[in-house]
């Protein structure tokens, strides 16, 4: 048997076609190396390609083996919490829809409407991002890195002429450039960690390296602080460190990571006392105790505490007020709309929901040998995990009173394509989790 008809017999077995050409390349390499072999033991060339083909065994064995294990892989457990998540988003938006400014016939059916046209759209793109190979990305980091910042310097430049700054209009719809731009910061920040470079050839010596991802990290978090509220550059900051500290863990680089840790303790205190750290201080003592300004700072607050220990196990709470409206507005308050109209076993069932949601894509970080792969998941959970998890420390009053949602149950049309796409992204690296060539044949 030539080697061409066993190569051709192998891959007849790999049904996932993209990772055909590059098993095939592996073999013909193996067998060239193991024919080169024989032909140095004194073999013909002719009868040491077929000794060497006899040693790589049963050719449609070792096809269905490779199939096995290069199979794509849904992750169903993490699209089922998904479902889960958008089912309470849904919920968000009818209860915002059925209670919030509803002064015109036909308003909740539109909102309702437009709503599930965002699902649709976003299972659309995101059906796109899951069969696109993620490692593609990679090269594109630095291009990513300046189309997210040439969105951000428009959106400042559309507020010198006057317009709102925190948001971008398509239509009737309104968004802030930060609910995209974020991730693309991240994932490019990924891909800079991942081919320790730029993508500038001035880059490519260590120092300069190092030096120009901290500038090019406090660019993109001064123009987040520009065109968004101090929360996106928080939980933009924040991912980066833990991205970082990811990447130095993985190369046992100890000293690097205190360092790191160091310098970004330093400078943010530092920062802090520059953009007014104490009036940050009184804003965060209001939050806490609230009934301190119950009719300023502490108004929100206090309708919180209200709700906790009103809600009813289950069911509408007996409280009617218009206060309630900028809750069921959806959006930074959606647990206590959620509390308040459904009960605490709906919104305890949302909490578990948030938290199995984040568990899995740590888990999901942690079973991904791919090192770009893992740090676009660990970058992905970082930012839902962050939002998550002050969102709800706001709610309960544990936390400051700022512009935090929760991925893909707060409301918001753009913002839950976006956080549709990031999830896809973790669904398409995990679908190729096992392609590992090397490990393939040596199992082989």
């Amino acid at each position: 048997m030539k080697s061409k008809e066993f190569l051709d017999n192998v891959c007849e077995e790999i049904k996932y076609k993209p990772i055909r050409n590059e098993i095939c390349e592996e073999l013909k390499n193996h067998i060239e190396e193991q024919k080169e072999n024989y032909i140095e033991e004194g073999f013909k060339e002719e009868l040491a390609e077929e000794k060497a083909i006899e040693q790589m065994g049963n050719a449609e064995k070792i096809g269905k083996k490779l199939n096995r294990i290069h199979r794509p892989k849904l992750d169903w457990k993490l699209l089922l919490i998904i479902l889960i998540m958008i089912s309470f988003g849904f919920i968000i938006a009818f209860t915002r829809a059925n209670n919030y400014d509803m002064l015109e016939n036909g308003i909740f059916s539109n909102m309702i409407f437009k709503y599930i046209s965002f699902i649709i759209l976003g299972l659309f793109f995101s059906s796109i991002m899951y069969f696109i190979d993620y490692k593609k990305i990679c090269k594109y980091s630095f291009v990513l890195y300046i189309i997210a910042s040439i969105m951000n310097m428009i959106a400042i430049l559309d507020w010198k002429q006057g317009n709102d700054i925190s948001y971008f209009r398509i239509g009737t719809i309104m968004f802030s450039p930060a609910v995209i731009t974020v991730p693309i910061y991240i994932i490019a920040f990924a891909g800079f960690l991942q081919n320790n470079d730029l993508g500038l050839k001035i880059f490519e010596k260590k120092k300069i390296y190092i030096g120009g991802l901290i500038l090019l990290s406090i660019v993109s978090l001064g123009l987040i602080n520009c065109v968004s509220t101090i929360a996106s550059s928080i939980i933009l900051g924040a991912t980066y460190l833990i991205i970082a500290t990811v990447k130095l863990s993985l190369l046992n680089k100890k000293k690097e990571i205190a360092i790191l840790w160091e310098l970004t303790i330093f400078s943010t205190i530092i920062v802090f006392i520059l953009m007014g750290g104490m009036n940050r201080i009184h804003r965060l003592a209001d939050s806490l105790q609230p009934q301190n300004d119950p009719y300023g700072s502490g108004w929100i607050g206090m309708n919180q505490k209200m709700v906790i220990s009103s809600a009813k196990l289950f069911g509408e709470m007996d409280y009617n007020s218009k206060a309630l409206n900028i809750f069921d507005e959806g959006t930074n308050y959606a647990f206590i709309s959620l509390l308040a109209h459904y009960g605490w076993i709906v919104g305890v069932t949302m909490i578990t929901a948030i938290i199995l949601l984040n568990i899995k894509l740590v888990i999901d970080a942690i079973k991904i040998k791919d090192l770009y792969g893992k740090l676009l998941i660990v970058g992905i959970s970082s930012l839902f995990l962050l939002q998550s998890l002050f969102n709800l420390l706001m709610n309960f009053n544990l936390g400051m009173q700022a512009d935090f949602n929760i991925p893909l149950i707060s409301y918001g049309g753009i913002n839950l394509i976006v956080n549709m796409l990031c999830l896809s992204l973790v669904l398409s690296i995990y679908r190729r989790k096992d392609i590992n060539l090397v490990q393939a044949l040596k199992n082989s």
